[in-house]
């Protein structure tokens, strides 16, 4: 590829623009000191590529722009276009003629590279360099500086002179490029690994939790389609239980009404035939009394009268005479007399209505105290029956293990048939009440597991189940287990730490000594306090090695996952028989309290008849006081009327005979209470009769009540049941799946075995228990994470393919290079020792490796022995041999490799003149090869370049080139002209 123009404009010193031709051949560039004739070398090394200011002798970049002087100014831009002959396709652009154009313009500091016009990167142009072979750094560009240093270089640095020749410039500039990607890529690598270690590290734990999740939530979803449609199935069911059981109920409510109605009717007709009784024998004793008092009046009047009549016949007679006065003093005494009994009479009336009016508040408070004894009665009767309702529930529970899985109720069935069987662990362990709950909380369903003698016995109760289609059930083989412990230095750490209890297998016992190990293997390892705060305490001074329960169920496992919150109200394995008798101990004192009751109420009701016939009496006794102060006021009158009008004769006799009607009145009265009397007799006789009648019926209702309550209490602990299971279910489905009756039977039919569908939901709970705590997150942000890993593991493997076809570029780089470098050191070595003897005359020189084991970075040195001496190193020879030693070798190197286009500033400046002819002479037997542009101020060249062009600055600071004759050239370097 030949250089056919430059073309130049506002580069160094080239203001005006310059524009030089070649036709090819040895040109030869002349011209004094200082004009600017080396900078062709610069505007050269400029467009092809060079980035150091200070390799254009600069300090920065813009100073390759003219800076002016003090006739021409400064100038904004540089540029330079190189114009090159393609025809022989040496670069693979598909143009005969390719220009390279370089611009830079004054404070923008950013170049501008184009390639015939169009304008491209760096790298294109750098491309175009390193195939062409006429480089910036390459032996294309060779100045007086570059000589000296190929001779006095260092092994290492003349390598880069073998390199430009075998053409490994752009295999090492492609390697520089692989070996920095492949940097790049580690470092990718590296930081991607780094993220894929902590994604991966963050996996391991979360894929855990996903899959816990996932088991959850299919757990779930099962316990939900099942458990929804039996919910469902069991309200509709326990619905019409409940609507049969009220039907039962409605018509042993009304038979129980009834013969309650009729005990009430029963015990009114008592109670009235019994307060009749009292009353009649009550009025039998006052007309007893009556009539004593008649007998005693009589007895007494009988005798007045008769001394009347003897007064009278002695009046008559006139053996007696009576003054009027006297008669008036004894009628006076009588009046006051019969004042003062009725004053009596009437206090004593008042007196008896005041205590009768308190009695009878007495009895309206008695009357309450029963009414609120029955109310209270009726609450414990029902509290009661809803404790016998949930023991029969409980009983039902325990006698048909309604809480055992299916297999296990198989087993125990038929634990007879299994030499070897011990029971479940829940009925082996004695747990004492107060760590009940702590217990069940930590073995959960291990409660049901089923402890055997060894494993013989476990495989033939599993084989039994398989055959009879018996459920699944656990197995602890006694002679397979072993005790599990927790160290002594921790167990003497946790001695004084409050809220520790002590391990959990010494807080419970077991019967048998064989089973010693049970509660060791189970528990052993389990630690109880006696609250979270004291747990949480523990957990953090064991560095959670430990499970860790409360009194109250709360967990803390090992690792420190914690569960707790308010325990499930249903009887649990162990708390069944608590709940039992703690019901059963309530009854007692639930009985006492109605009899209790019942005695207040038979006491209240005995006070209230005796306060009825202490009113009967005292209204008796009031009414007997009116009548005797109705008489006494008649008696009154009659007093007063005998005083206004006395007659001594008419009163006398009329005195006896008002005696005498009265003695007839009083047997005419006791004639009718005695007749009364034995009228209230006889009709106490027949109450008599009437109230042992009454009491018998009452007592045949009693006992068909009694009767009747016994089948009324088991149909209403059958409803109580049915309501409890209800209520349940109803509160099941609406709080923890969130659904109506309504919904749920829309969506969920169920079909099948509910016994078989409950057993299944009982292992699904248990399942889920057995899970833990779940974080449902975890799927969605192991979805997440493990898709970016993937991703990073796709870049990675990808990357590591992108290292490794680096790395296998290097290698075939590396190799092609030691193939490439190997050939030119021969080629060079067999040139090397012609080109010496002809420029030295005589004597050898070869190159050679300074490690041939290592010919990919080894460095080069060089060999020289001219005629007559004997010199083992380059430094000892002199300048101008130095200089021809490395001319010989930059000859040898284009003969065995040569250059389109190759630049030659100044090289000979230190060969003397015959040197210089032999150096001129030789570009001429290079020419055919190789286009040569050769910057110079010696005669010898000058005389034997193809053409001159000379370099001159008319103007200062500005450099003009022109055609010049050898004569003209001569008086140019050796007689310069005045710069103006």
């Amino acid at each position: 590829m030949k250089l056919k123009k430059i073309y130049a404009h506002g580069f160094k010193s080239f203001a005006d623009p310059i524009q030089l031709t070649f036709d090819g051949g040895v040109v030869g560039i002349v011209g004094p000191n200082g004009s600017g004739k080396s900078n062709i070398n610069d505007a050269i090394k400029w467009v092809l590529g060079e980035q150091s200011s200070k390799s254009l002798r600069g300090e920065n970049m813009e100073d390759v722009i003219f800076g002016g002087s003090k006739k021409v100014t400064e100038m904004k831009k540089a540029i330079v276009t190189l114009t090159f002959d393609n025809s022989e396709g040496l670069v693979s652009l598909p143009h005969k003629t390719i220009t390279i154009t370089r611009e830079l313009e004054r404070g923008e500091g950013k170049n501008k590279y184009y390639i015939n016009d169009e304008l491209v990167r760096y790298r294109d142009i750098k491309d175009i360099v390193l195939e062409s072979g006429i480089s910036k750094s390459s032996l294309a560009i060779i100045s007086q500086g570059t000589v000296s240093d190929i001779a006095e270089a260092t092994p290492e640095s003349r390598r880069l002179i073998f390199e430009e020749a075998a053409g490994v410039s752009k295999y090492k500039f492609r390697k520089t490029e692989a070996l920095r990607k492949l940097e790049k890529t580690q470092e990718s690598l590296n930081q991607i690994q780094v993220v894929i270690k902590e994604l991966d590290r963050q996996l391991k734990p979360l894929r855990a939790q996903a899959d816990k999740a996932k088991i959850y939530l299919e757990k779930a979803r099962e316990l939900k389609a099942i458990e929804v449609g039996v919910l469902v199935h069991n309200l509709n069911f326990y619905k019409e239980k409940i609507e049969e059981y009220n039907q039962q109920l409605e018509g042993v409510q009304e038979t129980k009404d009834n013969l309650e109605a009729a005990i009430s009717n029963s015990s009114d007709h008592l109670s009235q035939a019994t307060r009749e009784r009292l009353d009649i024998e009550n009025e039998i004793q006052d007309t007893n009394s009556r009539i004593a008092k008649i007998e005693e009046g009589l007895s007494q009047l009988q005798i007045v009268f008769a001394q009347e009549e003897k007064h009278r016949e002695l009046i008559i007679s006139g053996d007696l005479k009576a003054s009027s006065e006297q008669k008036k003093e004894a009628l006076v005494a009588s009046i006051s007399s019969t004042k003062t009994t009725i004053d009596f009479y009437q206090k004593e009336a008042n007196k008896l209505q005041s205590e009768i009016n308190d009695k009878k508040e007495a009895i309206s408070q008695l009357d309450k105290s029963v009414n609120d004894a029955r109310i209270t009665q009726a609450k414990e009767h029902k509290r009661i029956s809803e404790a016998k309702t949930r023991i029969s529930i409980l009983e039902d529970h325990k006698k048909n293990k309604t809480n055992y899985f299916k297999g296990v109720k198989t087993i125990t069935e038929n634990s007879n048939i299994f030499k070897g069987y011990f029971g479940l662990v829940v009925d082996l362990l004695k747990i004492p009440k107060d760590y009940a709950l702590a217990v069940e909380a930590v073995l959960g369903n291990t409660l049901q597991h089923i402890v055997v003698k060894d494993s013989d016995v476990a495989v033939q109760a599993i084989n039994f189940l398989k055959q009879n289609d018996g459920g699944r059930a656990t197995f602890i083989p006694i002679k397979s287990i072993s005790e599990k412990v927790v160290r002594r230095e921790h167990l003497m750490a946790l001695s004084n730490v409050d809220g520790y209890l002590g391990l959990a297998s010494e807080l419970v016992s077991v019967d048998n000594p064989e089973l010693e190990i049970l509660s060791k293997f189970l528990l052993g390892n389990i630690i109880v306090t006696e609250n979270i705060e004291a747990a949480k305490n523990i957990d953090a001074l064991l560095s959670h090695r430990y499970m860790i329960v409360t009194l109250y169920g709360d967990i803390i496992r090992s690792g420190g996952v914690m569960t707790g919150g308010t325990p499930q109200a249903d009887a649990t394995l162990i708390g069944i028989d608590d709940q039992i008798q703690k019901l059963k101990d309530a009854i007692p004192e639930m009985d006492a309290i109605q009899k209790r009751l019942e005695n207040q109420i038979m006491i209240d009701d005995s006070k209230r008849k005796t306060l009825q016939t202490l009113i009967s009496e005292l209204t008796v006794a009031k009414t007997k006081y009116e009548t005797n102060l109705q008489n006494e006021e008649i008696n009154f009158a009659k007093l007063k009327s005998q005083y206004e009008a006395i007659s001594s004769e008419k009163l006398e006799l009329k005195e006896s005979t008002e005696v005498k009607t009265k003695i007839q009145a009083l047997q005419s009265e006791k004639v009718r209470l005695s007749a009364q009397r034995d009228a209230n007799s006889a009709r106490v006789k027949i109450l008599n009769q009437e109230t042992f009648r009454l009491e018998s019926e009452k007592s045949e209702y009693q006992k068909s009540l009694i009767d009747l309550e016994k089948a009324f209490s088991k149909v209403i602990r059958e409803r109580d049941k049915a309501s409890f299971i209800t209520q349940e279910n109803h509160k099941r489905l609406s709080e923890f799946y969130n659904m109506t009756l309504e919904v749920a039977s829309a969506k969920y039919k169920f079909e099948g075995d509910i016994e078989a569908a409950e057993e299944k939901i009982a292992i699904l709970k248990s399942d889920i228990k057995d899970l833990g705590n779940v974080n449902v997150d975890a799927i969605k942000e192991f979805e997440e994470i493990s898709e970016r890993f993937d991703e990073l593991k796709n870049a990675e493997n990808e990357i590591i393919e992108t290292k490794v076809k680096i790395e296998t570029a290097i290698k075939e780089m590396d190799s092609l290079i030691i193939e490439k470098m190997s050939s030119i050191i021969n080629e060079i070595n067999e040139e090397f020792n012609n080109v010496f003897r002809t420029m030295f005359g005589g004597g050898r020189a070869e190159v050679f490796y300074i490690d041939p084991s290592n010919p990919l970075e080894s460095g080069i040195d060089i060999k020289a022995q001219p005629p007559g001496k004997s010199v083992n190193s380059l430094r000892l020879f002199s300048g101008g041999e130095k200089s021809l030693i490395a001319i010989s070798l930059l000859f040898a190197i284009l003969r065995a490799r040569p250059l389109a286009l190759c630049i030659l500033d100044e090289v000979e400046a230190a060969l003397d003149d015959a040197n210089v002819v032999r150096y001129a002479e030789y570009l001429q037997k290079l020419k055919n090869k190789t286009q040569f542009l050769v910057i110079t101020h010696r005669h010898g060249t000058m005389s034997r370049v193809d053409d001159l062009i000379g370099a001159t600055m008319q103007t200062r600071g500005v450099t003009t080139f022109f055609s010049v004759k050898l004569s003209e050239a001569k008086k140019l370097v050796d007689n310069p002209p005045v710069t103006e």
